[in-house]
């Protein structure tokens, strides 16, 4: 009995010491792959230090009991002064004005000592630099302080170089770079080394404001977004209220569906110089926390030269492409690591002139361009895969009953219904300009036959914003109007949408996750959209200051552009929550009214709203050498009442201009 009782405490002392000697060596591992890492990123953050520049002026800020920021004073040619963008963590800490010839400076006419100011005032100063201590004027200059919102803080430092070479850059890959961000208090958040950066985006590529992707040089979770590697800085320059792509992307989280990507707006200094309000997001890529699907680019492993041409300007050249069956198919001969080709793939709707710019894609029978986003260097067989995947939906979508001849099985049976349907009412609602285009993302999962649509992405341009009227549209039908439908129309680049809402079963499911899924969140708004822009209103005036789209010269004008924008865009939401509630949950219905500009260049072919609204008048059109006079009722000749309410009696509306050589009246089609 003792025995055995010794054996026992000794089995037991064995173990013990096992584990000790296992918990240590585990510890020593990970300490030495953290110090590692830490190492790593801290040789990064000194290779991508930046040198300050003879002729700037800087100030110091403090962030914490031991660090401090740089941030550049910007210097306004208009005024001839300089601007200080200063986060609102900033607010009522010792702020020291300094540049590299360590000169002095006086600030509303006292001389500050080592060049601090223990409390900054928000507002216009009056900067002087002195030659020396004995108060020798250098230079005067007007002083503008201005402060953030509460939000993060994003810095980046980065070789000057590599700075400059980065935003003028299409596409320019970086390394040494290092972020650090900080909650909106002041606090580290977090802080990592930069593996890559790049300008990112089509448009918005070309905007002076320039969207940014980040590729860390290790997963970390950012603004308590989820950890991730790869994101995206949305500048969100054509939206003066910045809301746009906030607004858009919450309702489609709301509403659920998949994968929309987790967002927060920062302030954002590359290099001290503050680069303005950006909204901070996930990349829409497969992967844990993105669209957590299987990964396929796991599996497929191209050959090098492949992966060398993913850096070319022209990469799946379109005279590449394989025809098969009615298709083109883009794809290579790579090792497939897999013999299940059923998923995951990442799919996006482009536009066909764009479609050579990607490595993969397929263009369906119907001539539909669709990108395959991941893996982004596709086997030729899974290329088919997917390409058959996405043509025996439309097969069966593309008929009049919505079900394949051959096959017998309807468009339901090879897609999820509900989340084209949200991904659809997301389109719709928001009036979105590239609803028909571009940035439509869909996925499939492996062992799922069915395509999925999302996340949603991209609603800059959407949600009646005026950057789009009146000269921007699709097939001359306003992109800004809050009336009428405009996802659902067939357009030149897209006909999915359309095609889909001729079925009744469709049409049928969007009215009931529009009242279900979406209705609360629009009804939400009505407070909702004043607290989202009270939150970001400081942000956003400052954000317009930088980059010259407030052009107002004082804080009442910025605040009352401002303030008119957002109310354009609660106007938008209001009227068209007012009109689909109408068209789907009441059954009103919807009249068009024709316009006939004759030989002027007319912007809209038609105007629609409900039965006992009024139309919206359109923008007026124009011809050389005549002036517009009014609308008149196509039928009786007499002048249109715009602010008559629309009845169900046949209309159209015929355009009048005036010679301007002799005064006489043309009417278009007379």
């Amino acid at each position: 009995m003792f025995n055995g009782l010794k054996n026992t405490t000794k089995y037991k002392r064995t173990c013990g010491i096992l584990l000790i000697v296992v918990s240590v060596l585990t510890l020593a591992f990970f300490l030495a792959w953290y110090g590692t890492r830490i190492f790593a990123d801290r040789n990064m953050q000194y290779s991508a230090a930046w040198t300050e520049e003879e002729t700037s002026l800087y100030v110091r800020v403090p962030v914490s009991f031991l660090k401090t920021e740089r941030i550049a004073l910007q210097y306004d040619d208009k005024s001839a002064g300089y601007v200080l963008f200063l986060p609102a963590m900033c607010k009522g800490k010792s702020i020291t004005f300094y540049d590299t010839a360590g000169e002095v400076f006086a600030l509303d006419g006292e001389d500050l000592p080592g060049g601090e100011v223990p409390e900054l005032k928000e507002g216009m100063h009056t900067l002087t630099i002195l030659e020396s201590a004995e108060s020798r004027i250098a230079a005067r200059y007007g002083l503008e302080v201005m402060y953030s919102s509460d939000i993060p803080v994003m810095y980046i430092s980065m070789k000057n170089d590599k700075k400059s070479s980065m935003l003028e850059e299409p596409y320019l890959p970086e390394e040494g770079a290092y972020m650090t961000l900080y909650d909106a208090d002041g606090g580290l958040s977090t802080e990592s080394g930069i593996a890559s950066m790049r300008v990112r985006g089509n448009t918005s590529a070309d905007w002076v404001k320039k969207p940014l992707q980040l590729t860390l040089s290790q997963s970390r979770d950012l603004c308590g977004l989820g950890e991730g590697i790869r994101w995206n800085l949305l500048s969100n320059w054509s939206d003066k209220t910045l809301l746009r792509n906030h607004i858009a992307l919450g309702m489609a989280k709301a509403a659920g569906l998949p994968f929309t990507p987790d967002e927060c707006f920062t302030d954002l200094y590359l290099n001290g110089e503050y680069m303005g309000c950006y909204q901070l997001c996930e990349k829409v890529e497969i992967g844990r926390g993105r669209v957590d699907i299987a990964d396929l680019e796991a599996y497929t492993v191209p050959d090098r030269s492949l992966l060398e041409k993913k850096d070319k300007a022209v990469r799946g050249r379109i005279e590449d492409a394989i025809l098969e069956n009615g298709m083109k198919l883009m794809g290579y001969q790579t090792q497939l690591g897999t013999t299940d080709l059923s998923g995951g793939y990442l799919l996006e709707i482009e536009r066909p002139s764009r479609i050579a710019e990607n490595m993969s894609y397929f263009v369906t029978k119907n001539g539909q361009p669709v990108t395959i986003k991941s893996p982004q260097i596709a086997d030729m067989q899974q290329v088919r895969y997917i390409a058959g995947v996405w043509q025996t939906f439309e097969d069966a979508l593309f008929t009049e009953d919505g079900k394949d001849p051959g096959t017998g099985k309807a468009y339901t049976d090879h897609i999820d219904l509900d989340s084209f349907v949200r991904k659809y009412l997301v389109e719709e609602i928001t009036r979105n300009y590239d609803a028909s285009s571009t940035s439509q993302y869909y996925y499939k999962e492996r062992g799922d036959d069915r395509l999925h649509a999302g996340p949603a992405w991209d609603y800059d341009m959407s949600l009646g914003n005026p950057i789009m009227s009146p000269l921007t549209n699709q097939n001359y039908i306003s992109s800004v109007s809050p009336t009428g439908l405009f996802a659902a129309l067939p357009m030149d680049d897209f006909t999915l949408w359309s095609h889909l809402y001729e079925k009744p079963d469709f049409v049928a499911r969007v009215k009931e996750l529009y009242r279900a899924d979406f209705l609360p969140y629009l009804e939400s708004l009505e407070t909702g959209l004043s607290k989202e822009a009270e939150k970001l209103r400081a942000a956003t005036i400052m954000d317009g200051v930088r980059w010259g789209r407030n052009k107002g010269e004082d804080d009442r004008k910025r605040l009352e552009a401002l303030d008119k924008e957002v109310e354009a865009l609660r106007d938008f939401l209001q009227k068209r929550e007012a009109y689909l509630t109408g068209l789907w949950l009441d059954g009103r219905e919807s009249k068009r009214v024709y316009l006939d500009g004759g030989e002027g260049d007319l912007y809209v072919s038609y105007v629609e709203n409900l039965i006992g609204e009024r139309a919206e008048e359109p923008p007026e059109p124009s011809m050389e050498g005549y002036t517009f006079r009014e609308w008149l009722n196509g039928y009786t000749l007499e002048p249109y009442d715009w602010a008559k309410p629309l009845d169900d009696e046949p209309l159209y509306l015929v355009a009048s201009y005036t010679n301007d050589q002799d005064g006489s009246i043309l009417i278009a089609g007379q």
